[in-house]
């Protein structure tokens, strides 16, 4: 019993370190206004445009998006862009489209091109496709037809696309994918480049059927000539983590990652931050063959204009046309420059009147490995070059040809002014290009303030491999950082699973000015993830350290690049974030809360049916919660076992981390949170149960009266009606499962089976309070006789007191005769005996009376404690099928009955059982196949734990089957001893037949 307690005490505190976790992650988010709004500049319109599956699915649109001008194109059908589809997600809106649209509309304007993109964008119904997977097949049919009715519309165009761009958010995205793997396998090529914007392409957080398992499952497509990119909105998108966005084959990465944006976006803020919209249609107008004013078809060229714009933008176009590799010829005018110390800063308060070239030597000395420049305020597009400096101009030499380098810097995030931050290695510059003798870089004339850091090191003063604090939660100083440094990386081998996280402190210890820019970079090399912090005067909070996607087998170490300023020299510290990490637990494990609720509940119910086997007693479940958890080692045994047989056995469906040990303190904590989480809903269950029994019955007769616009009186004897004839709930619960959806009579279903147990918690209530008023009178009836015997004691012993005393005045007395002393002597010997008889019968009486009560209890006890077993099976798969009553109450215009509805099974099994349940005086306490029963409920844990953390329909079905087992053994041995005793009668019957026979063959 004390581990018990401790085991309690210890879920306890983790459960309150979890929702600590869980308002950080919910609260620990960039502020919504670093993504700007994306503004229309007229009014959008969306032109409807009908194909032939209008008729099969009325409920979904095709729409064409016009603004302005455009608008009266679209309706007259003329079309003559490139054409884009926009798929919406999770109860997403046709409408999504216009941030796309309009900036595309807009910078076609601007630009002058001489092609435009034309937006199309398909309604549909803002239907619930993350939560139920049928609809996701009715959704890819609509999206195939439209592909193919979108390219028909160009039909009269000279330049005919041939292809569609296809942009999905969120489950649309999945939709957009499974569209593209249908038509791979047709053979049909009429997608160019697919975008996924906050997609899980992965697979689902939670899957609650079959048809939505299945669906991702045949989504995988290979085709080369398709440019497939996947964007995550990062940390703020608390819908879909960044690691199930991942899509094989496709450029993967984090909307922090991409230059001018680095802003994290959360799952609705995708759409319209304006500086992604910009960045995605940079790279689509990019992408445009200019020759035939369509999508190119180097599928290489369009990749490679898709990583320059999103993984790694040089401001530059240069590293697309190929000249990287070749010499040329390059404007030399200008001051040339070369200062031959390691580190200095080019400070032109004043801009430039002419043009002038900065020269840095190439040798192979140690000390200057690498250089570091970064540049602020540079507009120049091409600034960095490699060059040999052979020719004389003046007093300088200076290069005549150059190699470009540009493509090797990058556009660095920033807090104040443009900055622009090249990393090279010199000497690989120099091994490859012997004849080569500096790097130069160039500013141009300009009146803006430009400045220019440069650093000249070899690659270890530069860079620190840091090993983390595992259990200290004191802030630890790591170093400092090297006076007038302009880059530092930190690299944490260590840190590689999204449980980790820590506080990084970056403290000014001296400053030449007052006012400091550095910033921060955490870069996760494996998820093209890069999170930046800025440090001023002003922002001093610290960095949050961690990753959101697991590192895989031999993947590149974690880094913090510090892009400092080289007037300030760095104290640098790390602590570990405790709070943080159950954060990251809420965020990344709270889908799998499912799957251990259901664990914990199977350990608890098979200890009761354990009890019930050995005591015909249906113990309370908070006691069955408590002895359950003696069975928990099975849990830890298959997930052991599911560890050593990878080879056999399908992975666990929560592995999120390679690294086992992270999986198993997460799962453990779950459980833990899980067992608590049970034992709070169960109290506030048994508080509702007996506080609100007015209060449900009140509600239940509004919704009755509203819904069969009945009157309230009318409706409370219909109520009581129905409770004493409950076979006609359960008629109605199947009637529903056929006209509406299985989801709909499990929840109707529910709130009678709550009334039915709040009247039978009042009659409990009733007769615990009469038990312990009988017991009680019982008690001082008791203690009165004791006293009643007690003065008869004493009177008779005064009476034998008052016999001696006269037996000496009557001993002379002999006329008696010894007949009649006989006669009396055996009288008083009856007397005495029936005295004797009538006590023990007064005692086995009041054992009566005391027990009957008792015996009424227990089967008070039995019955509401097996009900509200039974209830939470019912309450777990009702919960489990609300998807189903969602999508069918959304779709209720369309048509008034779900199909295909995966909810009609579980609805079906408990609408019947409820005909049993409700109807007979349950439960039977027989000992009789309980055993079997428990060794069932142990086999469904494991597979619950490992196998429903994600496809939770398992653990749907699971209940369900768990609910008919438990009648059908409730009935069961009913129905043996009925067969029985009638097996007997018949072998009776044939007995006395053949007996009879044969006497008469005698006679």
């Amino acid at each position: 019993m004390k581990n018990i307690i401790v085991y309690f005490l210890i879920s306890l505190l983790a459960t309150l370190f979890y929702i600590a976790g869980l308002v950080f992650f919910l609260t620990d988010h960039e502020r919504n206004d670093k993504c700007e709004m994306t503004y229309m500049f007229e009014y959008p319109q969306y032109v409807r445009i009908h194909h032939e599956l209008d008729e099969l699915y009325p409920k979904y649109g095709l729409y064409a998006y016009g603004e302005g001008r455009t608008t009266k194109k679209a309706r007259n059908m003329q079309f003559n862009g490139i054409p884009v589809v926009f798929l919406p997600g999770n109860a997403g809106s046709h409408h999504q489209v216009r941030s796309l649209a309009s900036v595309a509309l807009r910078k076609a304007l601007n630009s002058g091109t001489t092609f435009h993109f034309d937006y199309f964008t398909i309604d549909l119904n803002s239907e619930f496709s993350a939560f139920y997977g049928p609809i996701l097949y009715e959704q890819l049919q609509y999206v195939l037809s439209s592909i193919e009715k979108v390219l028909e519309l160009y039909k009269n165009d000279s330049r005919r696309p041939r292809r569609v761009v296809l942009i999905g958010h969120s489950v649309g995205g999945i939709v957009a994918k499974n569209a593209i793997a249908t038509l791979v396998k047709q053979n049909k090529h009429l997608v160019s480049i697919f975008i996924a914007l906050a997609s899980p392409l992965a697979r689902e957080p939670v899957y609650f059927d079959r048809y939505a398992s299945s669906f991702y499952a045949s989504s995988s497509f290979n085709q080369t000539n398709i440019t497939s990119v996947s964007i995550a909105g990062g940390y703020s998108d608390i819908l879909v983590p960044t690691y199930l966005t991942i899509n094989q084959d496709s450029i993967n990465l984090v909307a922090t990652n991409i230059a001018k944006c680095w802003v994290e976006s959360n799952h609705v803020q995708i759409l319209w931050c304006k500086q992604l919209v910009l960045a995605i249609n940079r790279a689509l107008f990019d992408s445009v063959d200019r020759n035939s004013n369509q999508i190119s078809t180097d599928s290489n060229f369009v990749q490679k204009v898709f990583r320059h714009h999103l993984t790694h933008n040089s401001g530059s176009y240069v590293d697309l046309t190929g000249a990287t590799e070749k010499l040329i010829k390059i404007d030399y005018k200008g001051d040339w420059i070369e200062n031959i110390q390691r580190h200095y800063t080019i400070d032109l308060k004043e801009g430039l009147k002419q043009p002038q070239w900065y020269m840095v030597g190439l040798t192979l000395q140690a000390p200057y490995q690498k250089l570091s420049v970064l540049a602020i305020n540079l507009e120049v597009t091409d600034w960095v070059f490699a060059c040999s400096a052979a020719y004389p101009n003046k007093a300088s030499r200076v290069c005549v040809e150059a190699k470009h380098l540009t493509q090797y810097s990058e556009i660095a995030p920033s807090n104040r002014h443009k900055r622009r931050l090249l990393t090279v290695d010199l000497h690989e510059i120099k091994r490859r290009n012997r004849e080569f003798t500096h790097v130069v870089f160039r500013a141009l004339p300009t009146d803006d303030h430009l400045i220019f850091h440069v650093d000249t090191y070899s690659e270890d003063e530069r860079e620190a491999t840091v090993s983390l604090p595992k259990f200290s939660f004191q802030k630890r100083l790591l170093q400092r950082t090297p006076e007038k440094a302009v880059v530092f990386n930190l690299i944490f081998p260590e840190l590689e699973d999204p449980l980790q996280i820590y506080q990084l402190y970056l403290e000014p210890v001296q400053c030449d000015s007052k006012e400091h820019h550095s910033t921060a970079s955490l870069i996760t090399p494996w998820a093209n993830e890069s999170v930046h912090m800025h440090f001023t005067e002003l922002l001093n909070k610290p960095f949050i350290l961690r990753v959101q996607n697991p590192k895989p087998a031999g993947g590149e170490s974690v880094r913090v690049q510090l892009t400092l300023e080289p007037s300030c020299v760095y104290a640098i510290s790390v602590r570990l974030h405790i709070i943080g990490v159950f954060g990251q637990l809420a965020r990344h494990y709270s889908p799998f809360i499912i799957s251990t609720c259901a664990t914990v509940f199977l350990l608890a119910f098979q200890s009761q049916v354990n009890v019930v086997g050995r005591t015909k007693r249906v113990p309370i479940f908070f006691s069955s919660l408590v002895v359950g958890l003696k069975e928990i080692w099975l849990v830890a045994a298959a997930f052991l076992v599911s560890l050593t047989c990878k080879r056999y056995l399908p992975e666990p469906e929560f592995y999120i981390s390679e690294n086992a040990i992270y999986t198993v303190i997460a799962m453990t904590i779950m459980i833990m949170v899980s067992y608590s989480l049970i034992f709070i809903l169960l109290a506030a269950y048994c508080f509702s149960l007996f506080a609100l029994e007015s209060t449900a019955h009140k509600l239940a007769l509004k919704l009755l009266a509203k819904s069969v616009t009945l009157t309230f009186r009318f409706s409370d004897y219909f109520v009581t009606f129905l409770h004493k004839m409950p076979f006609l709930v359960a008629a109605t619960l199947i009637a529903l499962c056929f006209t509406a959806c299985g989801g709909l009579a499990l929840c109707v279903g529910l709130l009678f089976y709550f009334l039915k147990l709040t009247q039978m918690s009042q009659e409990y209530v009733e007769q615990v309070a009469w038990f312990i008023l009988g017991s009680l009178a019982r008690k001082i009836r008791r203690l009165l006789s004791k006293r009643n015997e007690g003065l008869k004691e004493a009177t008779e012993s005064t009476g034998l007191e008052e016999k001696s005393l006269k037996s000496t005045l009557t001993s002379e007395r002999n006329d008696v005769s010894s007949d009649e002393r006989v006669e009396n002597s055996d009288l008083e010997t009856a007397a005495d005996g029936h005295e004797g008889a009538s006590e023990e019968t007064e005692v086995e009486e009041n054992k009566e009376i005391d027990a009957r009560p008792l015996e009424d209890l227990t089967e008070s006890n039995n019955s509401i404690f097996f009900h509200s077993s039974m209830f939470v099976i019912w309450a777990f798969v009702a919960a489990l099928n609300v998807p189903a009553v969602l999508t069918w109450a959304h779709n209720f215009k369309y048509s008034r009955n779900l199909s295909p509805d995966e909810s009609l099974l579980p609805g079906l099994i408990f609408s019947i059982g409820a005909f049993f349940l409700w109807q007979f005086d349950l439960p039977r306490v027989d000992r009789r196949f309980s055993s079997v029963l428990r060794v069932i409920i142990l086999t469904l844990v494991p597979i619950s734990f490992l196998y429903g953390a994600v496809s939770v329909y398992r653990i749907n079905y699971m209940l369900t089957f768990l609910f008919a087992l438990v009648l059908l053994q409730q009935f069961a041995p009913k129905v043996a001893t009925e067969i029985g005793e009638a097996t007997d009668d018949a072998r009776k019957r044939d007995a006395h037949e053949r007996y009879d026979d044969i006497k008469k063959k005698i006679d």
